[in-house]
């Protein structure tokens, strides 16, 4: 009778989600604490109307069905986590997830339009960053993660996700060819020494200590000169690739342009992982983007995002580092995984530029 359940719960979910229909690439997957992300609804200018295809069960045995399930799994994670006390099963053998205070070494690398592998661990981060926040993804030399349980149907919900933005780059990849973009990530840096649970596909060993970030925060004892240091995981990602985006009035630089007729630099995607915040990767992401653009040499003399308005610590970031507000559109559509299908909700976005000319490195602070 539990298959049974779990298959139909299986069979909704995929209709529900199937309806959601995710369009041509992905403009903008951007972490809560930073930006915000767009939905190709978005692009297209105005809201678009859905049918909910899980009207196909009555709602009464929908909700019946997830009160059931939810009770089931919360039951089966609290004694998973008495069971754990008293077997004295704490994962105590982990290092303790990075304090509020310490800084993680980082280097920052533009990889053009990245390959399949990089694409996969990519689109990892930003889903996990967008959409599961509460499932910390603590690394720790290397050595694994510390991560809580997700609910199978929340799974479910990440990897279609994961699938459809993965896909969109592969896809921008393959059939716009001509269209400049560029992969910005920054990955945490580990003394070699320290790092031999790294995974070699991922590594590039350098030594090179100008490149890396934060570099007072590796151990005294392995810094200096012959020390030679390696890349580990992506802890911050972001793009920016040509877009047509008309912004309209005194904003248009090419009078002679109809609106949103030249593509602009738009930048999107910029995330950073929870325990990597405060480290200043968000700032270098940015400044790395903003380069760039510059080194396109396309004459381009602005770059533009969107921020939801339900984002403050974002909207101030871009505030103190020259960005402006040029206008709100309230059509904007989100994914909303906090129930037991994947759905779009509305939400406000606001449109921000920030003149190429007036591009300084103000050396804020991460939000």
């Amino acid at each position: 009778m539990l298959h049974m359940t779990w298959l139909l719960v299986l069979i909704c979910n995929i209709i529900s989600v199937s309806s959601v229909s995710p369009a041509h690439v992905v403009t903008s997957w951007v972490a809560p604490s930073c930006s915000s992300y767009n939905l190709p609804s978005c692009n297209r200018g105005k809201a678009t109307a859905r049918s909910s295809s899980s009207s196909y069960l009555n709602l009464a045995v929908q909700d019946k069905i997830l009160e059931g399930l939810r009770m089931k799994w919360e039951n089966n994670t609290e004694r998973q986590t008495k069971n754990n006390s008293i077997n004295g099963n704490n994962n105590n053998n982990q290092a303790p997830p990075p304090s509020s205070k310490q800084q993680i070494p980082f280097i920052i690398q533009k990889i053009g339009r990245g390959t399949e592998s990089e694409i996969e661990e990519i689109t990892r981060v930003c889903i996990d960053v967008f959409f599961n926040e509460q499932e910390k993804d603590v690394k720790t030399n290397g050595e694994g993660s510390n991560k809580k349980k997700t609910a199978p149907w929340k799974a479910l919900q990440l990897a279609y996700l994961r699938n459809s933005q993965q896909g969109d780059i592969l896809a921008r990849n393959a059939f716009k060819k001509n269209q400049l973009v560029d992969l910005i990530v920054a990955r945490r840096v580990y003394s070699l020494s320290d790092a031999t649970n790294i995974n070699g596909n991922k590594a590039d060993i350098f030594d090179d200590e100008s490149q890396i970030f934060n570099l007072e925060q590796l151990s005294s004892d392995k810094k200096g000169p012959g020390e030679r240091y390696i890349t580990g995981e992506i802890i911050g990602f972001s793009e920016v690739a040509e877009k047509k985006f008309g912004l309209g009035g005194n904003f248009e630089t090419n009078k002679r342009s109809k609106p949103g007729e030249k593509p602009r630099p738009y930048l999107s995607n910029l995330s950073v992982v929870e325990y990597a915040r405060q480290s200043g990767v968000g700032s270098k992401l940015l400044d790395a983007c903003e380069e760039a653009v510059r080194d396109w040499n396309a004459g381009h003399k602005e770059i533009v995002l969107q921020v939801e308005e339900d984002n403050p610590n974002a909207i101030q970031f871009y505030k103190r580092r020259g960005w402006e507000f040029v206008f709100a559109d309230p059509t904007c559509r989100r994914y909303d995984t906090s129930g037991f299908f994947l759905r779009e909700s509305r939400i406000t976005k606001y449109a921000m530029i920030k003149r190429l000319d007036t591009i300084t490195n103000g050396g804020e602070s991460d939000p």
